[in-house]
């Protein structure tokens, strides 16, 4: 009898235990795959939409959203807004009487490889590009009409047909015509969606911007909250009574390759750059592509770091270092007094490199009225942030 009793005990507890593990387990499992990418879809949140797919058409209203693909041609009504959800979390939306189609939609898993292209006919689209793009990666707004292509790495901007401009709200956009002459645009700066070559600073739709800066807002205000949430999650044990617990399975799934976030986050987090060896270069590049907001300046400096010291490892290990430097840039002209040591070590490089110093570079940067930066200084820019 007391042994049946005893045997009865074991069986719950290692239930108790094995249920617990389980459950930790998938938390952490949600956590890791929280910013994987998305089949992406479009969702109407104003008025109407259709889909074309070749002799298909989807009509949507709203609040329907639909699955879309390459070769789909979206279409908004009369006092419409649409959005198109991308892979990789970015967001285009789509406002009153546009017609978009989607070239080109790759993506992937580790976000190492990012190809969005699309046409726009009409109307006018607003667009945040959450990822920073490394050198085979590409975004791309074409204008068949004009013969434009807006490229972007990282980029808030907009394109309005309807009022005839391009606009780079956050960070920059590189804009190319059809006979091959080029145009960076900081942030503020627009052009004649026309004419590439022709500034303009008046004749915003400041309604459009202003709705669309409160949605970005709300947007990233939300994704960084679960973007904070899994940061702390996968980088700290829980502390307090489970931290013994948390600890121990923690050390269990190290041992498994799907839950190499949890040691890549933990390394990032310490600052321990001594226990940097065996990482992965695809889990590091891809949480490195994951924490690209304003909340996580410090984090990617960290990221940084740690990527300088295992460049000799990683495949393409220049490339990744130019995309870095680019990112510094913004985070250097962004974060005014923020200890980026990593971050200032890139362009401390670069700028030996190009001839100038990096307070040039900065201060310059900072300025952001591209009248101020000198032709020499311009042309920097222009090679880093394309």
């Amino acid at each position: 009898m007391n042994k049946n009793i005893l045997f009865s005990i074991v069986v719950v507890i290692a239930s108790i235990l094995i249920i617990a593990f389980a459950m930790t387990t998938y938390r952490y499992y949600q956590a890791i795959h929280s910013d994987d990418p998305i089949s992406p879809y479009l969702a109407v949140e104003q008025g109407k939409a259709t889909i074309t797919r070749g002799k298909i058409a989807i009509d949507m209203m709203t609040p329907e959203s639909y699955e879309v693909a390459e070769g789909d041609i979206i279409i908004t009504r009369a006092d419409s807004l649409a959005v198109v959800n991308w892979p990789d979390h970015s967001m285009t939306r789509l406002g009153s009487n546009s017609r978009l189609t989607i070239e080109r939609m790759r993506v992937a898993d580790d976000y190492s490889k990012i190809e969005l292209v699309a046409s726009l006919e009409s109307g006018k689209v607003w667009s945040n590009i959450v990822r920073t793009l490394y050198p085979e990666s590409r975004v791309e707004f074409h204008l068949p009409k004009n013969g434009t292509v807006a490229g972007v790495r990282g980029t808030v901007f907009e394109i309005n047909l309807d009022a005839n401009y391009i606009h780079s709200i956050d960070h920059s956009v590189a804009l190319s015509n059809s006979i091959g002459q080029l145009v960076t645009l900081m942030p503020g700066d627009s052009v004649s969606a026309s004419n590439i070559l022709t500034k303009i600073g008046t004749k915003l739709d400041t309604a459009w911007i202003t709705a669309n800066t409160l949605r970005d807002s709300t947007y990233m205000m939300l994704r960084n909250v679960e973007l904070r949430d899994t940061y702390t999650r996968l980088s700290h044990s829980t502390g307090g009574i489970f931290d013994l617990w948390d600890r121990f399975v923690r050390w269990i799934l190290s041992f498994f390759s799907g839950f190499d976030a949890i040691r890549t986050l933990s390394v990032i987090s310490s600052g321990n750059i001594s226990d940097i060896g065996g990482l992965s270069q695809a889990t590091v590049m891809r949480w490195y592509q994951s924490f690209q907001s304003t909340d996580f300046v410090q984090e990617r400096d960290q990221f940084r770091g740690v990527i300088i010291s295992l460049r000799d490892q990683f495949t393409g290990g220049d490339q990744i270092i130019e995309s870095l430097t680019r990112g510094a840039m913004w985070d250097m002209m962004s974060a005014s007094g923020a200890p980026l040591q990593n971050s200032k070590g890139l362009l401390d490089t670069y700028a030996k490199k190009t001839g100038t110093t990096l307070d040039s570079l900065i201060s310059g940067a900072r300025s952001i009225d591209a009248s101020k930066i000198t032709e020499g200084g311009r042309a920097i820019y222009d090679r880093l942030m394309r």
